[in-house]
């Protein structure tokens, strides 16, 4: 009989963590285990998890409220389920896992870089949080990071000795996107005489899409001759803000701004390159599904993991830039813009992205991935 697994997560949206552990518990179920989702916070009912809280907050007080009922009402489901390992995702899963009582194994996953995700608390807030990680994931046996950057997050910026980290990368279903891939686009026309340049993802300060509008207004004053148009989907907080800034910088009929599509994968493969300006990112899915397609990209350093390239340095370096503009929706086209539209170009003539990350995508299978998680709780 296979072993009883309760998964913990924040919420269930539509983020890269809950999308592995969505995947994961398929392939658990799959392979003969039995699982429980328990969902800390409560934003859309569904039978198959058992939540904590109707919502979240951000009041710190009935935030702390909150970790103390959680806290109790796990110990209860453990109790009860009596699972033989316990897999969280995301921070407060994370540390409520670590301190729970229980004789089942804990894994832990981190899928951001920490010290940049929570540079905008307080300053207390922040050492408070520091200390906290600092505690609580020298505590776990198991925690995985979903890259080298974040292993080195936590052992330089958190002191952890880093001999319980693991860094397994988010890989995709290659043969399952490729042939969504080929589905037709009927959600506007496509026009085949421009370039088009994508980016998916929440509209959060965290993804700077604003940063994607302002690169397309760039490209296309200082390069009218690739007819530069772009695709913007996802949703989100910043929606409204985004299709303002849009239209200030005149690019309503050359940026589509549309939502999450159910499949996203042709729109990626039609598509001449992707653009990832996000502040931070742990191993992000959708940069995977590209490399995947064999579409050229360019990141922020923050949100392109090395790992993706093995480690070069200098193909890492050819195709991610330096974040030196923190303004948000702002109209100048500095030289962090500039620098983004002439990597741009770059790839769009040498793909040295697509050549650069060729040897980890020969590993990029999601059954990988989990064979590696699965070995963790089965060792």
């Amino acid at each position: 009989m296979g072993k009883r697994v309760l998964f913990i997560i924040d919420q269930i949206k539509t983020g890269g963590a809950e999308k592995i552990l969505l995947e994961y518990d398929k392939y658990l179920l799959s392979h003969g285990y039995k699982t429980k989702i328990f969902v800390l916070y409560n934003d859309n009912d569904n039978e198959r998890y058992e939540y904590g809280c109707r919502a979240n907050t951000s009041n710190i007080i009935v935030k702390t409220i909150q970790q103390f009922k959680l806290y109790w009402k796990l110990r209860t489901v453990i109790n009860n389920y009596k699972p033989d390992v316990l897999f969280s995702f995301l921070e407060r899963s994370n540390i409520l896992a670590s301190w729970l009582p229980t004789t089942a194994i804990k894994v832990v996953t981190v899928h951001n870089i920490l010290s940049i995700q929570y540079k905008k608390l307080h300053p207390i807030l922040f050492r408070i949080m520091k200390k906290v990680i600092r505690t609580c994931y020298s505590r776990v046996p198991i925690l995985i990071a979903v890259s080298n950057s974040i292993k080195c997050d936590l052992m330089k910026k958190y002191n952890l000795a880093g001999d319980n980290i693991i860094v397994v990368t988010n890989k995709t279903d290659p043969f399952k996107i490729e042939i969504a891939s080929n589905e037709p686009i009927s959600e506007f026309e496509w026009d085949h005489n421009a370039k088009y340049l994508i980016n998916i993802g929440r509209f959060c300060h965290q993804k700077a899409q604003w940063k994607v509008i302002k690169t397309i207004k760039y490209l296309k004053t200082n390069y009218p001759e690739l007819n530069m148009k772009g695709i913007i989907m996802g949703d989100g907080e910043l929606k409204s803000d985004l299709y303002k800034y849009r239209a200030k910088l005149h690019l309503e009929d050359e940026i589509i701004i549309m939502p999450y599509q159910k499949n996203p994968y042709k729109f990626i493969k039609k598509s001449d390159i992707f653009l990832l300006p996000s502040y931070f990112e742990g191993c992000p899915i959708v940069l995977s599904e590209v490399i995947a397609l064999g579409i050229p990209f360019v990141g922020s350093k923050p949100a392109v993991p090395i790992d993706y390239f093995c480690s070069d340095i200098s193909e890492w370096n050819n195709a991610t830039f330096e974040i030196t503009n923190f303004s948000d929706f702002d109209y100048n086209i500095d030289s962090e813009t500039k620098e983004i539209g002439e990597k741009v170009i770059k790839q769009l003539s040498t793909l040295s992205s697509v050549s650069g990350t060729r040897q980890w995508n020969e590993s990029n299978n999601k059954e990988k991935q989990f064979d590696e998680y699965t070995k963790l709780i089965e060792d």
